[in-house]
């Protein structure tokens, strides 16, 4: 590929554009469906691995052990959104020349982590004592090796992104599952589930490591091109600031129940939360892998964003809303069934937080929009108006209402505040179209409740056991495929889609099947 020597010669205060290639252009819907699917592949695995994985080991550690953990991974995750000061989206980003820019994406991924992971590792008890609970600080300083990982698979990672190779990260996440799990485990029989908790992610991290690595398709070494630093950190440092923000909101309630309620009940809802995240899980990492490359492209090739955004919100409504129902319907069941009685009393939070889920999922679809938009200031301005308004939220619902009260305060700022602002957002950096948009997600909306109730309603004969689970999934399944038969045959592709096209799907198929036989 390369760079166009006239109109988009990139100035001292932009980065390297590249021309638009028919070739590409031909080939990115095909690349978007490849690498979504192996995507979710990935993430589907992954989850219900972790399911069985947490299913076990629920049954070896206590809640307060998980709780304990559940702060110091608060910690991890927020020094990684900074571990490389955003800059390794701009890889991502298809309309950008990898070649001239990844050198020194190199250089500051690197450094930022080192910096970022070893006062962590100095200061881990003082970090401890400082989020609510001293027993943390082991697992910090082991979690800050993960932090200095960060630096060096940042642009292998994103060059794999930019390529639609998520098969990559398929196989990696595969490889990394086995040894990881065997370590949390092993040291969850042999001693402190919390240290087991920890150097299962350095294991499971340092496999992924090896995997994306040794399948690069191009290594850089570092170096400094000063006159690209100004554009590359005026791209990723708001980016960063808002992921650094975004991840406060996701883990301040971690911070706030650990320092107002016992560390067993934090316990309780890092569960909850985590299973709450499932729809984020299967959708958000494909958003994560796909959505920036491709709205770039579409950018890039001239298309309508306001369309792609339209099209994108009406895919992801067809898997999410029935995610999210069937968490709400079969919150208590699936506690009971999957993690046993010590943690039932994280049902109730969990069906508030199966909304959360929901929205958060749009949530993080319009902030990659953003990104590929480079509205990396508008996307940080959301983060810090969630924020001001999550703080007193968390401290009022947990002091009145508890656990319950934590789920509650951040769907009422995702729905009053973070998504509004989103909306607002790209209404005015695009021809988007509020009506068009939620016109596009209704269908999917109603079907998933009119699933959840009649799912319901067939299951309570089997109430208290794990067989409403399993008698509640197939009959939502087969009910929310009926009501969007059309929909989701036009969403999958070859075989599948064709099969639900045919005459089995059809109201009238049986009828008509009878009418010959008579």
């Amino acid at each position: 590929m390369t760079v166009n020597s006239s109109k988009h010669r990139a100035r001292k205060d932009q980065l390297p554009i590249l021309t638009t290639h028919p070739e590409a252009e031909s080939n990115l819907t095909a690349s978007v469906r490849r690498g979504a699917i192996w995507s979710a592949g990935a993430t589907i695995f992954l989850r219900l691995g972790n399911i069985l994985l947490m299913a076990v080991v629920a049954r070896i550690v206590s809640p307060e052990e998980l709780g304990i953990f559940a702060l110091a991974v608060t910690v991890h995750a927020v020094l990684v959104t900074m571990a490389e000061l955003g800059v390794a989206s701009a890889i991502a980003r298809s309309d950008l020349d990898v070649d001239k820019i990844a050198p020194t994406i190199v250089t500051v991924s690197v450094v930022s982590s080192l910096v970022l992971a070893a006062p962590m590792a100095v200061f881990a008890d003082q970090i401890a004592q400082f989020v609510g609970n001293e027993d943390a600080g082991t697992a910090l300083r082991i979690l800050s090796i993960g932090v200095a990982l960060i630096g060096p698979l940042a642009v292998p990672g994103a060059l794999l992104q930019r390529e639609f190779r998520q098969k990559i990260h398929f196989w990696a996440s595969a490889a990394a599952f086995i040894p990881g799990s065997a370590t949390l485990i092993v040291l969850s029989i042999l001693g402190d589930g919390t240290e087991a908790f920890a150097w299962s992610r350095i294991v499971g991290q340092l496999v992924t490591a090896g995997v994306i690595l040794a399948c690069s398709s191009r290594l850089y070494l570092p170096a400094l091109n000063t006159s690209l630093l100004r554009p590359l950190l005026a791209f990723g440092l708001p980016l960063a600031a808002a992921n650094l923000l975004s991840q406060v909101l996701l883990n301040a309630d971690y911070v706030f129940i650990g320092q107002l309620l016992p560390a067993a009940d934090l316990g309780i809802y890092f569960l909850a939360f985590g299973i709450a995240m499932w729809p984020t899980s299967v959708i958000g990492s494909m958003l994560n892998s796909v959505v920036l490359p491709a709205a770039s492209g579409v950018l890039r090739d001239g298309g309508d964003v306001a369309v792609a955004m339209v099209q994108g919100a009406r895919t992801i409504s067809l898997v999410v809303f029935p995610l999210g129902a069937f968490l709400f319907t079969f919150a208590d069941q699936l506690i009971l069934t999957i993690y046993g009685p010590a943690w039932v009393s994280a049902g109730p939070v969990l069906s508030i937080l199966a909304a959360y889920g929901v929205l958060f999922v749009f949530g993080l679809f319009m902030a990659n929009i953003m990104i590929a938009m480079g509205k990396t200031v508008i996307l940080f301005g959301v983060q810090a108006a969630a924020l001001a308004a999550l703080i007193p939220a968390l401290w009022t619902g947990i002091t009145l209402w508890g656990l319950e009260g934590a789920a509650i305060a951040h769907i009422v700022v995702a729905g009053a505040v973070t998504s509004p602002v989103y909306l607002l957002g790209l209404r005015r950096s695009s021809s988007l179209r509020l009506s068009v948009l939620f016109r596009a997600i209704r269908a999917p909306a109603l079907s998933a409740g009119i699933t959840a109730v009649i799912a319901w309603i067939i299951t309570l004969p089997f109430r208290g056991t794990g067989l409403s689970l399993l008698v509640g999934g197939f009959v939502g399944l087969v009910v929310y495929t009926l009501l969007n038969r059309q929909a989701l045959a036009d969403l999958l592709p070859g075989t599948a889609g064709g099969l639900l096209r045919g005459p089995a799907f059809r109201p009238t198929a049986w009828l008509t099947l009878r009418r010959k036989k008579l």
